[in-house]
């Protein structure tokens, strides 16, 4: 018998039989994975270290108005020119440190000078003429009172001569012509005295207005005078409390008009926000409104405290009053996110502000469910700057992607690797 007609040893064929088999068993193992690769790249999906999750929870939910703001101080001292001259010197530039007293600017003076002067001249002709009419009032007082004296010894002589007039026309020796011609010189003598009496009272009076005409006329050139030393003395204009100078007239020798600024100080350490908003939101605004002024990751607690009235180029200014007024992060000129509140939900459903789609006309979130993100329509009520109200769609305990989720806004499912 040829040997190569030996037959198959079963072992080997079995060893044979058993390795085909496993070949075609990794061959379709391995045919399943690739269609199992293939289906995880088509499928879509998203990294989990790349999503922001956040949960679904009950809370406070605050309606706010978003109006950009700028920080100021809460006290700046406005200086002013109080004549109309020119900047002789400045003495400080903005950014220095002032103390009470410093003066920031000096004011050509020569006017103001001149002033003062002219109202001294005045005020010493006043109390010149004051001088003269209390001097003509003494002269007139006396030559009154001297004549109402004469007059008054007349009239004692006149009645002394009545009465010895009638003594003798009593004894018959004389006429009663004599005794009605002594009457009548008493009548006289009397009204004579009396109208002395008016005419003293009167030049008394008349004096007397006099003196209280200038004496008024010499108060109100007192008053003017003073206030022409005054702005004499602010000539040399300064600060009158410790601060920084913000703004400073820029060049000497420019010329000022009486109440123009010449200098701002403000003291910084307490502070304000100035915030603007569209006209068309500011209908919503009012007095004493709470507000949040967000700095990075500061959040300061305040209050509108006044609305400007006036509208420029369709935007309204108004100011906001810090709980913290001197809070570390506040410095001036500081652009800040202000937030008005003008409605709080207190026990809503709420979710951290994110990125929403808009599907077919309806808001809609990703919903982690197990290890897929699925999209779910929801119905939003107010919000602001950290938080959505949630009215349909949620339940509180839902965890939801809160990252921009836009490039799968059309798929219905999301798999989380």
């Amino acid at each position: 018998m040829d040997p190569m007609d030996r037959p198959v040893d079963p072992a080997h064929r079995r060893r044979r039989i058993l390795r085909r088999g496993m070949i075609g068993v990794a061959v379709v193992a391995a045919g399943v994975t690739l269609i199992a690769v293939a289906i995880g790249w088509f499928r879509p999906s998203v990294r989990h270290d790349r999503i922001r999750l956040a949960t679904v929870t009950h809370g406070e939910v605050t309606a706010t108005l978003d109006a950009t703001g700028l920080v100021a101080p809460e006290f700046e001292h406005v200086l002013t020119a109080p004549v109309s001259t020119r900047i002789a010197r400045i003495h400080k530039t903005a950014g220095s440190e002032v103390q009470p007293g410093q003066v920031l600017v000096q004011l050509d003076d020569h006017g103001a000078r001149l002033e003062v002067e002219k109202l001294d001249e005045q005020i010493a002709l006043k109390q010149n003429a004051r001088r003269r009419a209390e001097l003509e009032r003494d002269r007139t007082r006396a030559d009154l009172q001297s004549r109402h004296e004469i007059k008054a010894l007349e009239l004692k002589s006149f009645l002394f001569e009545v009465d010895r007039n009638q003594q003798l026309f009593d004894m018959g020796l004389v006429m009663q012509d004599a005794v009605r011609k002594s009457e009548t010189d008493v009548e006289r003598a009397t009204i004579e005295l009396a109208h002395f009496e008016t005419q003293l009272a009167n030049a008394e009076a008349d004096l007397a207005a006099r003196l209280e005409g200038l004496e008024l006329e010499m108060a109100i050139l007192a008053k003017d005078r003073e206030q022409a030393g005054e702005r004499l003395a602010r000539t040399a204009v300064a600060s009158d409390r410790a601060g920084i100078v913000t703004w400073v007239v820029p060049s000497e020798g420019v010329t000022v008009a009486a109440g123009e600024t010449v200098a701002r100080v403000a003291d910084l350490s307490t502070f304000r926000v100035n915030a603007t908003l569209s006209d068309v939101l500011a209908r919503r605004l009012a007095a004493g409104m709470p507000a949040t002024v967000r700095s990075g990751d500061a959040r300061l607690p305040g209050h509108v405290r006044k609305i400007l009235p006036t509208v420029q180029n369709g935007v309204v200014t108004f100011e906001v009053a810090l709980d913290s007024q001197d809070h570390a992060v506040l410095r001036p000129n500081l652009r800040v996110d202000v937030h008005v509140v003008t409605e709080t939900r207190a026990a809503a459903l709420r979710l951290e502000r994110g990125p929403v789609l808009n599907v077919d006309g309806r808001d809609a979130v990703f919903v982690i469910r197990g290890e897929r993100a699925v999209r779910t329509p929801i119905t939003l009520g107010i919000s602001n700057f950290e938080h959505y109200e949630i009215v349909e769609g949620l339940v509180a305990g839902d965890e939801v992607i809160i990252s921009d989720m836009s490039d799968y806004r059309t798929v219905k499912e999301v798999q989380i690797r």
